[in-house]
């Protein structure tokens, strides 16, 4: 991630937009009471908390890929229930069937074998398990985001589904718009 991106992934703006705008339709259709949360893509752990207040009897892994960003959010997060991890969304440290439920909020067009990311969380859902995600779609981009991102590590949203499909994931609910992803994923 570059500097200018990950400068605004930490901001308050940022977390006020994902906790007013971007989540609560999502959070509404997630599971109602999973014991076991993987985070994919803790950032400074914003999402980890709103996990920690929405799921008081569950535990959650928060991982990221930079190191840094686990630090940031293991101290800024204060609470026995969660626990934070440096991993490879792609190449996840965790045995079989481990979670209930896994969250991907605005992380997989960041992971360059995100196909892969997608089996691995499957991998470690228990059956029946639940994936909840949203992310950006090539539809939002614009020339603006060369600044922020790779345009080709989006996705379209028919990509998006077939690779959640590949890895055994299929859509429960669906509220996706024109370009963002946001749905509930049930393993088969």
């Amino acid at each position: 991630m570059n500097p200018l991106l990950k400068t605004f992934v930490n901001s308050s703006l940022w977390a006020a937009l994902l906790e007013r705008w971007f989540l609560p339709p999502l959070f509404e259709a997630m599971p109602r009471a999973p014991r076991r949360i993987l985070e994919i893509g803790c950032g400074r752990g914003d999402t980890t908390k709103l996990l920690l207040a929405r799921y008081p009897g569950a535990t959650i892994v928060a991982t990221d890929f930079d190191p840094a960003q686990v630090a940031l959010a293991g101290g800024r997060v204060s609470n026995a229930r969660a626990s934070f991890r440096q991993a490879d969304a792609a190449a996840l440290p965790f045995p079989d069937a481990s979670f209930d439920l896994v969250v991907e909020f605005n992380t997989f067009h960041h992971v360059e074998r995100w196909q892969a990311a997608f089996r691995e969380c499957a991998r470690a859902l228990v059956p029946g398990g639940a994936m909840a995600v949203m992310d950006e779609l090539l539809a939002l981009w614009n020339p603006v985001f060369r600044w922020f991102d790779r345009p080709d590590s989006l996705f379209t949203r028919d990509e998006f589904f077939i690779a959640a499909a590949g890895a055994g994931l299929i859509p429960t609910k669906d509220l996706s718009s024109t370009r963002i992803i946001r749905a509930v994923l049930g393993k088969k």
